[in-house]
């Protein structure tokens, strides 16, 4: 029997490393198992306990096809098993008067457990394959969601790319994030200032004399909000000392719940 059972064991992971979709790997296991406690029981070894190691064997597929066919053929095995021994048992008894009545009597013990059994694994197999689907479907969903996600990076990287500066900034708190910036861009801004010094020290530092005042007044975000509340992008053109001529932009993101902006997009773009 032991050495049945490790050809058994060496099977299966042969099985399981070539074949491991296959039938003949799952019931492979089962049914050898199932076997050799046939064989146990026709041997007069007491193998009560390990009749229900089969059913509970096959809950590792997370399978309820599988789980229902182990359990009636485990119940079968039992079946057989025990009418094979059932001279022998009647044998050792004196309350009894004839095979039949021990067979009987055993046979209803163990439908009973098989009943039991059968139910209390069949409800586990349900909860193990649901947590199962689900971690495999959300898996589904936060791949496809992971590379959207991705596409969408690429995206935006690409169409900040042809930017020399791109900031995300919210308008209740001036708060900004960098997206894009160019080294020159970066050569003049301290983030540590905050937005206002920052906006001042740009536009004297790469706006050309003619066009600072302007600029200035375009990139006033105390009047911002007025500006955006009906229409969802403003920009104007001025001449770089950097970039040659360029175009500075606001794009609307979001408003609050009052309907007024509170989060833009400035985009500063080389034009010529």
């Amino acid at each position: 029997m032991t050495i049945i059972l490790v050809l058994l064991s060496y099977g299966q992971q042969f099985l399981n490393k070539y074949y491991p979709m296959n039938m003949i790997t799952v019931f492979w296991g089962l049914i050898g198992f199932m076997l050799v406690l046939m064989f146990m029981c026709v041997a007069h070894v007491g193998v009560y306990i390990t009749y229900a190691l089969v059913p509970m064997v096959s809950l590792f597929y997370c399978e309820r096809r599988i789980y229902i066919i182990s359990v009636v053929m485990n119940y079968v095995m039992i079946l057989v098993s025990n009418a094979a021994v059932s001279d022998f048992r009647f044998s050792l008894r004196n309350d009894l008067h004839e095979p039949l009545e021990w067979f009987l009597g055993v046979m209803g013990g163990y439908t009973i457990e098989s009943i039991a059994i059968g139910v209390a694994g069949y409800y586990l197999c349900n909860r193990i394959s649901n947590h199962f689907r689900s971690i495999y479907t959300s898996n589904i969903v936060l791949d496809k969601k992971y590379r959207d996600e991705e596409h969408k990076d690429r995206v935006t990287r690409a169409v900040t790319s042809l930017y020399q500066c791109v900031y995300v900034i919210d308008l209740k708190t001036m708060n900004y994030e960098v997206v894009q910036r160019d080294r020159f861009v970066s050569d003049v801004v301290h983030d540590e200032d905050g937005l206002a010094a920052n906006i001042e020290r740009g536009v004297f530092a790469l706006v050309e004399n003619e066009d600072k005042q302007q600029m200035l007044e375009f990139l006033d975000l105390s009047t911002l909000p007025a500006r955006l509340e009906k229409e969802s992008m403003i920009y104007r053109e001025c001449m770089g000392k950097l970039h040659g001529r360029c175009q500075l932009s606001f794009i609307l993101v979001e408003k609050d719940e009052q309907g007024k902006p509170s989060s833009v997009v400035f985009t500063l773009r080389k034009i010529s």
